[in-house]
């Protein structure tokens, strides 16, 4: 039973009191504490993706203590995956969390470094949703992390691994927060992302170059957020930038000022 199709009214099903239950008592149930006092996956568990899911969405926010949990992927497989409260994730701690193949991935952290990049594209298979909140140093050239031992999965040279961020089945990606005025960072990441539907840049440094391009490849938006981003230098430029995109549906998009506000009414009277 993966959903409840009982009325919100209704008393919790004998599957709701379980997950709950265990959720609570983690360590009496699926998992046991170590010799660190930390909580580690019982060896003789093994639960279905579904359970796994509900369970760790009764655990939100999952923070620091709950990832040794998700250090066993071939026991207990978690399809969503939200670690924004976890604000110093590391790089190799986002390569045990990938190991799952998640299908919605959400995190927030300074200490993720550019390599943070290829990791999630090398394990992007069944990724649709990505969420990466005020991940600034992911976009920089001298984050790049200390030496791993996965790091021989691929070269540093950008050009020896491949120049694009491969996710294929990506339909919805949020870069908010960061800053992608370096280089060509935005075109990067979005250059083969074909299928997306949704695009949140919100909060972000965007060059109108770089926004213009990237909007280019991108035929199948739907839905594009730039909540609280400068078009600069010019308006009609940014304008221009999203019209290329025909299947646009809807743009999101807070106007900060009023002499911004009576340049797009101007825009748009001259467009009409």
């Amino acid at each position: 039973m993966q959903e409840s199709s009982w009325p919100s009214n209704c008393p919790d099903t004998l599957y709701d009191i379980c997950l709950e239950y265990c959720a609570l008592n983690l360590d009496k149930t699926v998992c046991q504490k170590s010799t660190d006092g930390q909580l580690v996956l019982k060896s003789e568990v093994f639960l279905p993706p579904y359970v796994c899911d509900a369970l760790l969405s009764r655990l939100h926010p999952v923070g620091r203590k709950y990832l040794p949990v998700l250090a066993s992927p071939m026991a207990v497989n978690f399809r969503h995956v939200n670690l924004k409260s976890v604000t110093d994730l590391t790089d190799a701690e986002l390569q045990n969390v990938l190991a799952h193949r998640p299908t919605d991935l959400r995190i927030s952290s300074e200490q993720l470094t550019e390599d943070s990049l290829s990791l999630i594209s090398l394990e992007s298979r069944n990724l649709q949703t990505l969420h990466l909140v005020k991940c600034e140093n992911i976009f920089s050239q001298r984050s790049r992390s200390k030496k791993h031992s996965w790091k021989k999965k691929f070269p540093k040279d950008p050009a020896k691994r491949g120049s694009r961020f491969h996710c294929p089945k990506v339909r919805y990606i949020a870069l908010r927060g960061v800053q992608l005025n370096a280089g060509e960072s935005l075109c990067y990441v979005l250059s083969d992302l074909t299928l997306l539907t949704r695009l949140d840049l919100s909060d972000s440094d965007v060059s109108l170059p770089h926004l213009y391009a990237a909007l280019s490849r991108l035929q199948k938006l739907q839905i594009l957020s730039l909540h609280n981003v400068k078009l600069e230098p010019s308006l009609r430029d940014a304008l221009e930038a999203v019209a290329q995109v025909k299947s646009l549906r809807s743009v999101l998009y807070i106007i900060l000022s009023v002499l911004m506000l009576a340049n797009v009414i101007m825009n748009i009277i001259v467009f009409a």
